[in-house]
């Protein structure tokens, strides 16, 4: 079992919020936690203050002080930032661990790649969902 490659899983994103007719801008920096460490969204969505951080495995462990704790690994986290004017901007965190394939050899294969790649759209449209109904900034 491996995740998706982030470059792959980034385009997903993007493609399916092109797909709800948003404009996206790719790699925005926010900045988060006490020491106001840099968080890239992969994913933003232009014009608003908010986005999508694919959170590879190195990723959490580089960022393990700034990124809370999941208790359910269901629930989504929501970071807000820190930086000068940042404060009402948001980052959604998808943990690439979260979307895993394998690579269909053998009888005992578990997920393909089309599931786990409808589990990443999936999440991304209830995100979007949920921000349009709490009309994030």
């Amino acid at each position: 079992m491996r995740p998706i490659d982030e470059g792959h899983a980034v385009s997903l994103i993007a493609r399916a919020m092109r797909t709800q007719g948003l404009a996206v801008d790719r790699n925005r920096i926010l900045h988060v936690g006490d020491q106001s460490r840099e968080l890239v969204l992969d994913v933003a969505v232009k014009g608003q203050k908010w986005g999508i951080a694919y959170i590879t495995n190195q990723d959490g462990a580089s960022m393990s002080d700034v990124i809370p704790r999941r208790r359910d690994p269901e629930a989504f986290i929501v970071v807000r930032g820190n930086g000068e004017g940042e404060e009402d901007t948001r980052a959604v965190l998808l943990f690439a661990g979260d979307y895993m394939q394998d690579d269909l050899s053998g009888e005992a294969h578990t997920s393909t790649t089309i599931a786990a790649e409808e589990k990443l759209s999936n999440a991304v449209r209830y995100i979007l969902r949920r921000a349009s109904e709490e009309k994030w900034p």
